[in-house]
């Protein structure tokens, strides 16, 4: 289906214009996806470096997400869930923090953590979002996510040794500034799923909804301006039954005039060392918070590293590259290694990691601007599921319009 003379076009082929091209093909419109780079996914890219499956940024996938598992592509990816725990360092010793409805015996000795009434308070937090609907989170008042946890009950030394050494990674955000209703969507969704990863990196997601999409895909095509029925792309000009600009925030504010976001960085430094016999769980140094976590990717896809290695990426979001040695040791100290079996592969660094996300929280936000549609985590929030529900509400605002066309 198409009118005004041409297709539905949409500008950037991460997962919200992706996600958006498929609703629209669904419907029987025709879309083309133009895209800058050379790959699909946006921020969602991998590649290789000496035998090893490197992510453009440090990122997993978890299946719990809604919006994902109505794309259909849960069935087309081979994911590999991580253990339900994380592992904390501190003094030469450790301690697991697990779910108990997974691992009970694990869960126990999270008693030597915090007190058993904290640790009792954390319990119910995480049980109450875990079966509460979004739609009720959402819908209170919004506050930091610090204060958030301080109002559950949770005394300082339980948010610093336990739950801001998680969230800080999560949220890319060191003073948990971030939105408490934003902050405990996320912790909702690691209640009701096993964040994983995929043996050729995050970008197979991406791939695997390009080619659910069903819509053209052209890559390396630079988009020079925008208006509400054509595209000029390298300097030929597309005529469209509608436009949507897809792409994350800063390149859609040289198209479209919309509202200047915030962002949070994440560099992350990619290890090779000897294969790992341990559990897969993520891994958080106490004694020198640089680095937010460790996880050897190759403990549950061992596609990831050439034979007999292990692939542990360790993210910063304040950490420079100047401070690898720094981070080397933290790796060391957490798999029980030498310094010098720890060897660096790559580093990588996302200035616009995720858009920073403070109180209050808006679950939906204006998608027009200039006569054109817009899609992109930054209008929901910040995550996969952000993004593809972001896509989803551009294909049904464009389908409005050629409905009233």
């Amino acid at each position: 289906m198409s009118v005004r003379g041409g297709p539905a076009v949409v500008v950037g082929a991460g997962l919200a214009g992706l996600r958006c091209a498929q609703v629209l093909a669904a419907s029987g419109v025709d879309v083309i996806v133009v895209e800058r780079s050379a790959h699909v996914g946006g921020r969602l890219h991998s590649f290789t470096v000496d035998g090893f499956v490197i992510d453009q940024g440090f990122q997993l996938v978890n299946p719990s997400y809604p919006e994902l598992a109505a794309t259909g592509i849960l069935l087309d990816l081979d994911l590999r869930p991580f253990a339900p725990a994380v592992e904390f360092h501190q003094g030469g010793r450790r301690r697991v923090l697990a779910d108990p409805r997974r691992q009970p015996f694990l869960a126990l000795t999270a008693l030597r953590a915090a007190p058993p009434a904290q640790l009792l308070r954390l319990g119910v937090l995480l049980a109450r979002l875990t079966w509460t609907p979004a739609q009720r989170l959402t819908a209170g008042p919004d506050t930091t996510t610090l204060e958030g946890l301080r109002r559950t009950g949770l005394n300082n030394r339980t948010i610093e040794t336990v739950v801001r050494p998680f969230l800080r990674g999560t949220l890319l955000d060191d003073e948990l500034s971030s939105s408490w209703i934003f902050s405990q969507l996320l912790l909702k969704s690691f209640g009701r799923g096993r964040p994983s990863t995929h043996p050729e990196g995050i970008e197979a997601v991406a791939r695997a909804l390009a080619h659910r999409s069903g819509a053209q895909v052209r890559l390396n095509a630079t988009v020079n301006r925008v208006s509400p029925h054509a595209v000029e792309v390298d300097g030929v000009t597309l005529a469209a039954c509608a436009v949507v600009v897809a792409t994350e925030a800063s390149d859609a504010a040289r198209l479209v005039t919309i509202p200047a976001v915030s962002w949070h960085r994440q560099l992350c430094w990619w290890w090779s060392a000897p294969r790992v016999a341990e559990p897969a769980r993520i891994r958080i140094d106490l004694d020198d918070p640089l680095t937010t976590s460790a996880l050897d990717l190759a403990a549950v896809a061992p596609e990831r590293a050439p034979r007999g290695r292990s692939l542990i990426a360790t993210p910063t979001i304040s950490g420079t590259d100047s401070e690898v040695d720094r981070a080397r040791a933290s790796v060391a100290r957490l798999y029980d290694l030498g310094t010098s079996d720890v060897e660096l592969v790559t580093t990588t660094e996302v200035t616009r990691a995720l858009p920073r996300v403070a109180p209050p929280f808006v679950s939906v936000r204006g998608n027009h601007a200039d006569g054109v549609v817009l899609a992109g985590d930054y209008l929901t929030s910040s995550s996969i599921q952000g993004a593809l529900v972001s896509g989803r509400r551009a294909a049904v605002a464009v389908l409005r319009r050629l409905e009233g066309a």
